[in-house]
C-alpha cells in the first residue's frame, strides 16, 4: 500500500515538474557537496522528490552511496520509483563540490551548452608531491623537493596555461576508451589498451590567489618563507570534510609524519608544512583542473597535486547565489521556484552585452 501511494505521489511530482519545466527552461543547479559523486545526487532527487520532511535524510543517502563506493566495485542502483528524466552538465568528481547544473525532462536538452560553456574553479594544490590519479586519492608516484619555489616562479610559469592548450586527462577520468570509462579500467588494474592523446582546451584566465611555501627547519627553529596572497576561506561544513575522518591530520597514526612513494596522498592534505597553491581558474568545457596543477607542477620542476576543488560557476549560475541546497532537493517547490529563477538569470544574461 505505501509503495502504490508512493508510486502515485512520484507519478504526479513528475508531472508537475516536467509541466514546469516546458515552462521554465527545466535548468536549475545545486550545491554539490564532496564526498558524493554526481549520479548519487541525481539517484537521491529521484528516490526522494516531493516528500519533503518524509524523506530520506540526505546523509543517509550519502553514507550508503560511501559503502557502496568503498566496496570498490561499479555502482549498480535499484529502480527508482520516479520516471522523471534528470541529467547533469558535466560531472563533478566525487570529492569535488560546487555548482552542478541540472536539467529536468526537456532541460536535458539545454545541458550540452552548460557542457560546454564556461566554468570557474576554486583549486587548492600541494608543490612538491604527485599521485597517479593527479589528486590527493592517488597513491603517490614522486616526493620532490619544494624549497627553491617563489610566487615569482609560479606567476612566471601561470601564463602558458591560458589560452589555447594541449591537454592530457587523468587516467583516473570519466572518458570512455572501447566502452568503459578510463577510472574503471585503472580501479580494476587492467592496461588501457590505447594512448591517451592530448586534446586541444581553453583556459579564459589563472589567477594565483595563494602560496604558502614549504616550512623549513633549521638549527635556529622553523624558518617560514613570505606567504604570497590571502587564502580565500571555505564554508564551515566544506572544511568540516576536509579536516576530519580520513583526511584528518594526526600525527600519531600518520606512518613516519611525512608522505612517502607508495603511500596514499589524503592523509597529508592537511600536513602543516606543506607548499600549498590556491588558484582561481575560469576556462572551457574539457579542461581537467587535476591535470592543469599536475602541469603546472612539472613546469616549477617540484611536481605538484591537486588537493581541493569547487566550481564556484557554470555558466550564469554562480555558486550560493543561484545554487540549492541538497536538503532542498525533496520539496518539489522548492525545486520549481528553482527553475524560475535560473529561468529569470538566464534571461538577464542573455540580454546583458
Amino acid at each position: 500500500m505505501q509503495r502504490a501511494l508512493h508510486s502515485s505521489l512520484s507519478s504526479t511530482v513528475s508531472g508537475e515538474l516536467a509541466a514546469v519545466a516546458a515552462v521554465t527552461g527545466g535548468l536549475f543547479a545545486v550545491n554539490k557537496p564532496p564526498g558524493i559523486s554526481s549520479a548519487g545526487v541525481i539517484d537521491y532527487i529521484k528516490r526522494n522528490v516531493g516528500l519533503g520532511e518524509g524523506a530520506m535524510p540526505f546523509e543517509e543517502h550519502f553514507e550508503n552511496e560511501r559503502l557502496l563506493r568503498k566496496a570498490g566495485k561499479k555502482i549498480y542502483r535499484k529502480k527508482t520509483p520516479t520516471s522523471l528524466r534528470i541529467g547533469h552538465a558535466g560531472t563533478l568528481d566525487v570529492e569535488a563540490s560546487g555548482v552542478l547544473v541540472l536539467g529536468v525532462e526537456s532541460g536535458c536538452k539545454l545541458l550540452s551548452q552548460y557542457l560546454k560553456g564556461d566554468k570557474a574553479y576554486l583549486a587548492t594544490g600541494k608543490l612538491g608531491l604527485t599521485t597517479d590519479s593527479y589528486d590527493a586519492e592517488g597513491m603517490i608516484m614522486s616526493i620532490r623537493d619544494t624549497a627553491d619555489v617563489t610566487s615569482s616562479m609560479i606567476l612566471d610559469a601561470i601564463p602558458q596555461f591560458v589560452g589555447d592548450i594541449e591537454q592530457i586527462p587523468p587516467s583516473y577520468s570519466a572518458i570512455r576508451v572501447d566502452g568503459k570509462r578510463l577510472y574503471q579500467y585503472m580501479r580494476d588494474g587492467e592496461k588501457i589498451p590505447v594512448e591517451i592523446k592530448p586534446r586541444m582546451v581553453h583556459v579564459n584566465d589563472i589567477k594565483l590567489l595563494y602560496y604558502r611555501p614549504h616550512k623549513q627547519t633549521s638549527g635556529a627553529g622553523t624558518l617560514q618563507s613570505e606567504v604570497y596572497g590571502n587564502r580565500v576561506k571555505m564554508p564551515a561544513a566544506f572544511m568540516e570534510y576536509f579536516t576530519s575522518g580520513r583526511y584528518a591530520w594526526d600525527e600519531k597514526t600518520v606512518v613516519g609524519k611525512e608522505p612517502c612513494v607508495g603511500e596514499y596522498m589524503f592523509p597529508f592534505i592537511n600536513q602543516p608544512n606543506a607548499s600549498t597553491i590556491q588558484l582561481l581558474v575560469t576556462c572551457g568545457g574539457g579542461v581537467y583542473i587535476r591535470s592543469l596543477i599536475k602541469d603546472l607542477g612539472e613546469q616549477l620542476g617540484c611536481g605538484a597535486t591537486m588537493a581541493m576543488l569547487v566550481r564556484m560557476a557554470q555558466g550564469p549560475m554562480h555558486l550560493g547565489r543561484d545554487t540549492i541546497d541538497v536538503h532542498d532537493l525533496p520539496y518539489t517547490a522548492r525545486i520549481v521556484e528553482a527553475m524560475r529563477r535560473t529561468q529569470v538569470r538566464v534571461a538577464e544574461t542573455s540580454a546583458s552585452p
